[in-house]
């Protein structure tokens, strides 16, 4: 058996961790649907995501690493995330899962490019696929023609997601350098650290913006 790299092992780590935080949320959201069937299409995108999960735990096994060792340095950026970002209603809970979905899929199409083959088809195996990944958004089209004066309020939640995530991203870009490195493509440190990490976000920024139009919260 071949021990998987470091780098390698750190960003299955975050992806695993990021992927049961995904779970939890999704799980959370459908338990305060108001309507059945809402309830049952975010059960089975939760599902999808807890099948994602156990594919990086069989992947990270086979290269010689433990799950939760490698989760452990995510834990509180990801939790500090959520915790900050709590959805206040149904609404709230729509928002976010289609931000956070779409975020985390631009960041798995952005830095692919710089991963090994078996380390970019884990990453974009990640993303949600099929139908169900389109449903919170149509939900959330249905709360806004139901109710438009949502729209300025969840907009604002939107927005505040960029955020808390971007600081988090820096967390651990800043206790990461050799994962910064492994994502980016660039090696340095300090400031190239940071223009690197910084030409990253800025990318994911302009594909939310992009999101949230389509969304209807521009």
């Amino acid at each position: 058996m071949t021990k998987q790299s470091e780098p390698r092992t750190n960003l299955l780590g975050l992806v695993a961790y990021a992927s049961l935080a995904a779970f939890e949320q999704t799980a959370a959201a459908s338990a305060i649907a108001p309507r059945v069937e809402q309830k049952m299409v975010l059960a089975r995108l939760a599902a999808q995501r807890f099948t994602h999960l156990g594919r990086l735990e069989s992947t990270l096994e086979a290269g010689g690493a433990d799950i939760a060792r490698a989760m452990d340095a995510f834990v509180a950026p990801v939790d500090g995330f959520n915790v900050h970002t709590a959805p206040a209603d149904w609404g709230h809970a729509l928002v976010k899962l289609c931000v956070v979905g779409g975020l985390v899929g631009d960041f798995a199409q952005t830095v692919s490019p710089q991963l090994d083959e078996a380390s970019r088809d884990i990453l974009l195996g990640s993303i949600d696929d099929g139908v169900l990944a389109s449903e919170p958004g149509r939900m959330l089209a249905e709360v806004l023609e139901e109710d438009p004066a949502q729209r300025d309020r969840l907009a604002m939640y939107a927005r505040r997601l960029l955020g808390e995530m971007l600081s988090q991203a820096q967390r651990v870009s800043a206790s990461q350098p050799a994962l910064t490195e492994l994502l980016t493509g660039r090696s340095g440190s300090g400031g190239e650290d940071l223009a690197a990490i910084g030409d990253l976000m800025a990318g994911l920024a302009t594909r939310h913006a992009e999101r949230l139009s389509s969304l209807g919260l521009a």
